[in-house]
């Protein structure tokens, strides 16, 4: 009687095929690209027009420069569906590319921890998205698949997200039309109004056109005074700013909503032309930040963004940016401090009132802010005394710079006055206001950090998350008894600096970090 020969191991399940992409993404491609080579081509067709060419020859180089660059489009779009496809099962995603050389991108599917799922208005009639995935790494691995049919989309989404794409869900944030008044005063306003009269300098440059340009403007308002006319070019460009700054406030954040799972994992929608959908994993939050330039802070707003692992850093393995990590839009100050209290599932008394940093910190001031704390704590008077130094340096540098010239017309007397009177006033401001602007708060769970003045900022960054500190100090420093700490962190960009710290606060704050940079003193 033989003895049965005990089972072999089991065959290994076997894997996916290979799947295409969504060759509907050629048709989108190319209607992307034939319409932006069209809005190139309608300045590009006014100044053939202007330089005497025929209306002829203007319409059949611009139609068949827009017919030919969507046609390049369309066949590189061939190309790369041909020579590129993907598969999923229950462990990774793969995406692989076989051209002149063979290259394979994969990502574990329990990695995954940030997924975003973006369409504008040609890819959603045509029913396609692309779908942008990223790994719990600060700067680990990213896939994009582009792009995939709407529905395969949404369910590989849910599939990955498993339990969380099903969680209840709270909405803790909807976007209020009445918003788009803070967009204008953001600090881009102004710099897109430049970049506006750059374009249309750029465009009359491509033709040879800027004398005769020149010429025809300044033969309008060459009779109007000088300071007028500065006047009215510093409106005009504030103008263009912000209905710049207002078409991409609609278009960023139209239909935005924002929800929170019961694990503490997001989900935000947004997007009028190209919507997006990005879900962020709760386990991979590490605070946020709350951003109050000066333009939000005059009208009483600011705008909330996520530190997140794998979130604001980096790029995909195309290139491209990862994903963003705006929560909310410049709102009420109100709106995304309740934000920031629900992300993190715990009040925020430190940044929800409008009022200063408390008493400053010091020998005599006590150091730590006791749990419950109320108020951020100011830092020493010697910070303030920092700022004001370097505000009479550079003011003194700029007047020197601006006087130089007077030395050889003296008649410019008043170029270096009016240069120390508007330097002087802005850099004592800037000292001021960025003073003020210093403070932090350490709470049982959260600590809080604020710096900056024209990019005021404060971190709220969870304990847990936080991975050390980096003591800093330069000469100055040493002697005023400050050091600038640096807490490192696997979310957002890694690192949040807050300068010009009291030694005996330093002490507090670094000690969130655990027992091992106890021995450590501000002097080691």
């Amino acid at each position: 009687m033989t003895t049965p020969e005990p089972p072999g191991p089991l065959p290994p399940a076997p894997r996916p095929e290979w799947q295409r992409l969504d060759r509907r993404t050629i048709g989108a491609s190319s209607i992307v690209a034939a319409g932006a080579l069209a809005a190139v081509a309608v300045p590009v067709a006014i100044g053939l027009l202007l330089n005497g060419v025929g209306p002829g020859r203007v319409a059949f180089w611009t139609i068949f420069a827009t017919v030919l660059g969507a046609a390049g489009t369309a066949i590189s779009e061939v190309v790369r569906l041909a020579v590129t496809d993907y598969r999923v099962d229950t462990h990774r995603i793969e995406k692989r590319v076989r051209f002149l050389s063979s290259s394979t991108t994969t990502l574990s599917a329990q990695r995954v921890r940030t997924i975003e799922l973006t369409a504008d208005v040609v890819e959603r009639r045509l029913g396609i998205a692309t779908l942008r995935l990223a790994s719990g790494e600060t700067d680990g691995s990213r896939l994009t698949l582009s792009a995939l049919d709407r529905r395969v989309a949404e369910r590989l989404r849910r599939d990955l997200l498993a339990e969380r794409a099903s969680a209840d869900t709270e909405e803790i944030a909807r976007l209020d039309p009445r918003w788009v008044r803070y967009a204008p005063v953001g600090v881009v306003t102004p710099v897109s109004g430049l970049v506006a009269f750059g374009l249309v300098f750029q465009v009359a440059d491509w033709f040879d056109a800027v004398p005769a340009m020149l010429e025809w403007v300044w033969g309008r308002i060459g009779s109007l005074p000088v300071p007028l006319v500065v006047v009215g070019v510093v409106v005009a460009a504030l103008a263009l700013g912000a209905v710049a700054a207002v078409a991409v406030f609609v278009e960023t954040w139209w239909g935005m909503r924002l929800e929170r799972h019961r694990d503490g994992s997001l989900e935000l929608r947004r997007g009028l032309v190209v919507g997006r959908h990005t879900s962020f994993d709760g386990r991979r939050v590490r605070g946020v930040t709350l951003y109050e330039p000066p333009g939000l802070r005059s009208v009483g707003a600011a705008r909330l963004d996520v530190i997140a692992v794998g979130v604001g850093a980096g790029t995909d393995e195309e290139g491209a940016s990862t994903q963003s990590p705006a929560l909310v839009p410049g709102s009420p100050r109100g709106v995304p401090v309740r934000v920031a209290e629900a992300v993190l599932g715990e009040a925020v008394p430190a940044v929800s009132g409008h009022g200063g940093p408390s008493a400053p910190t010091g020998p005599g001031h006590g150091g730590a802010s006791a749990p419950g704390v109320t108020a951020l704590r100011a830092h020493p008077r010697m910070a303030r005394r920092r700022r004001a130094v370097r505000a009479l340096l550079a003011t003194a540098a700029l007047t020197a710079l601006a006087a130089a010239p007077v030395l050889v017309w003296r008649w410019l007397w008043w170029v270096p006055v009016t240069v120390a009177a508007t330097s002087g006033a802005v850099a004592a401001w800037a000292a001021v206001d960025n003073y003020r602007g210093l403070g932090h708060a350490v709470g049982p769970t959260l600590v809080v950090l604020r710096k900056g003045s024209f990019l005021r900022r404060t971190d709220v960054l969870i304990r847990d998350g936080i991975l050390g500190w980096n003591v800093r100090r330069t000469p100055f420093q040493r002697r005023a008894g400050l050091v600038t700490l640096v807490a490192t962190s696997a979310g957002g960009g890694g690192a949040f600096r807050l300068p010009d710290v009291d030694e005996r606060a330093a002490r507090d704050l670094w000690s969130t970090a655990g027992d091992v940079w106890d021995h450590l003193t501000p002097g080691a």
